[in-house]
């Protein structure tokens, strides 16, 4: 087997891996490089504390359950010129919807140990809430 022959099976051999490698990495994605995305992600893994002044503002919002809501907290975008994160003792993060949500609105969640509190909700529908 000349040299020729060897490289040509080799580059074969080569292409059809990184086509393998392709294939397995584009199903798989990356969230390393998108600190928005792990935010949200963590901060809608965690136990929510919900207040019922919050719960209200949130049927204002167009959510009926707490289930609703936290399902469309995945699809927010956090503001990291409004958030105080590193304020003591936890760190504040302004979630806002995105054009895929089913509402407008602004979120205010604290960042506690294990749970994400919500501490206020803005919408642009008017809301009787307290």
């Amino acid at each position: 087997m000349t040299f020729k022959q060897r490289l040509r099976f080799y580059f074969i051999g080569f292409g059809m891996g990184l086509l393998v490698l392709a294939v397995v990495l584009n199903r798989r994605g990356c969230k390393g490089l998108n600190v928005n995305a792990q935010k949200v992600e963590q901060l809608s893994y965690q136990k929510w504390e919900i207040s019922d002044a919050m719960r209200c503002k949130l049927k204002c919002a167009g959510f009926a359950s707490d289930s609703l809501f936290l399902k469309d907290v995945l699809t927010c975008h956090v503001n990291y010129g409004e958030s105080s994160v590193h304020e003591k003792p936890f760190g504040k993060y302004v979630l806002e919807s995105s054009s895929k949500s089913a509402a407008s609105y602004t979120l205010l969640v604290a960042d506690c140990n294990n749970t994400s509190k919500l501490l206020d909700v803005t919408t642009k529908n008017a809301c009787n809430c307290k």
